[in-house]
């Protein structure tokens, strides 16, 4: 194992973006599977060997400094885009408790408030805005 750890010295290594490639690969090579003897088959597979390729390509860069700034881009689109279903999901699982979530309009922190108490006030705890909503 000391030759991985000389050989992966002052190389870039793994983050959220390749682990998204990584998964993004695997789910190309399982539709590529299924639609196997069709252009779209070989449309799949040639589109894998891409992402995996740039997915390797990050790994084993030298060049930290662009990698980090990439993925700084990724997780700058791809937060979001969790946050929003992460939300739904909490509310999903919150929707027979005695709590309502709801988000601040303006910092969109997720609020848990008691149901039926009716009109309130609610006052966001991180940003201090106050907005009215039914429970």
């Amino acid at each position: 194992m000391n030759w991985l750890r000389r050989f992966m010295y002052g190389r870039y290594g793994n983050d959220q973006l390749s682990t998204f490639l990584f998964v993004f690969y695997l789910i190309l090579v399982v539709f590529q599977m299924i639609f196997r003897n069709s252009a779209a088959g070989r449309v799949l597979m040639l589109l894998s060997y891409v992402v995996v390729l740039a997915y390797f390509f990050r790994c084993f860069s030298k060049n930290i400094y662009k990698r980090q700034r990439e993925n700084q881009r990724f997780l700058q689109l791809w937060n979001p885009v969790r946050n929003y279903f992460k939300y739904w999901k909490r509310k999903i699982q919150e929707r027979n408790s005695t709590k309502k979530l709801f988000r601040c309009p303006k910092c969109h922190q997720t609020i848990r408030v008691p149901r039926g108490k009716g009109k309130i006030a609610i006052t966001c705890p991180k940003c201090r805005s106050e907005f009215v909503k039914r429970t």
